[in-house]
């Protein structure tokens, strides 16, 4: 499967949640702050490692001297959609600014995962601190 039908794949399970987050998180809901940050981040968490196994399984199969490159954009992409409609997805919600401090972590904890991975994967891959994913 090719890195950008896997990162599609996980873009539509991901409409799923969303759809589950602005329910739990409609102007009227009644979800504590705290079980809201956990079902948002855990969502989150969870996509981020899916999406990055799927590439990293993918990307072991492909011989293109490129494949890192290719890979680290597709999880940028992915993570970046994902964070994005989730927030909006909360963009109603009472408890949007604490549930989008918690998911910035999430992310920034998803790019050292991925970054670490991707070293791990294909150790001769360079991958400075100061590069954003």
């Amino acid at each position: 499967m090719s890195t950008q039908k896997i990162a599609d794949v996980h873009t539509k399970a991901w409409s799923g949640v969303i759809d589950q987050v602005r329910h739990k998180a409609g102007a009227n809901a009644l979800i504590s702050a705290e079980e809201l940050i956990e079902f948002a981040g855990g969502a989150l968490d969870r996509y981020a490692r899916g999406l990055l196994a799927d590439l990293l399984a993918d990307g072991a199969n492909l011989h293109d001297p490129g494949r890192d490159s290719t890979i680290r954009r597709r999880f940028a992409e992915g993570l970046e959609r994902a964070g994005a409609t989730l927030r909006e997805a909360l963009s109603e919600s009472r408890h949007r600014h604490s549930v989008s401090q918690v998911l910035q972590r999430k992310m920034f904890e998803a790019e050292s995962m991925f970054r670490k991975a991707l070293k791990a994967q294909f150790p001769d891959v360079r991958t400075p601190v100061t590069e954003a994913v």
